[in-house]
């Protein structure tokens, strides 16, 4: 096919991010450059508008968090993808997009993963007081 090539893809990295990725680098662009959420839609719709993509057939819940979800409580388990998997965007993806005009990657159909918050907030709410307990009960035996 004609048109850019991965060293097109990693030279637009590398003049927008100001680093060239690594060959292993390369088979991960969002990880490797440490992109989620807003951050990951600008990088990508800046791909599309440069490239010419049609991103229409983009859903991002397979390749990074959003804003929504990346903000929630997540400590001491970390807030999971939708779909319980995040699919890496290699260069060679966004190559073949810039060479095809429009997003090559076809989705299956999943169901989001149940929210689990409430986990989060019964491990906080019953770890906290057993620890203050532990604290006081150390402090009194000294």
């Amino acid at each position: 096919m004609n048109g850019p090539a991965v060293e097109d893809i990693v030279l637009f990295i590398e003049n927008r991010y100001g680093q060239r990725l690594s060959t292993a680098a390369q088979a991960d662009v969002l990880r490797a450059l440490d992109l989620d959420g807003a951050e990951a839609a600008a990088f990508l719709s800046a791909f599309a508008q440069e490239f010419r993509v049609e991103m229409a057939g983009f859903e991002a819940p397979f390749h990074h968090r959003d804003e929504g979800r990346a903000g929630r409580f997540g400590w001491p388990l970390p807030v999971p993808m939708l779909f319980g998997v995040r699919l890496p965007i290699p260069v060679s993806i966004l190559a073949l997009a810039a060479q095809k005009g429009a997003w090559p990657v076809r989705y299956p159909f999943l169901r989001p993963v149940p929210v689990r918050d409430w986990v989060n907030w019964a491990i906080v709410l019953i770890a906290l007081p057993l620890f203050v307990a532990a604290l006081i009960f150390v402090w009194r035996a000294i």
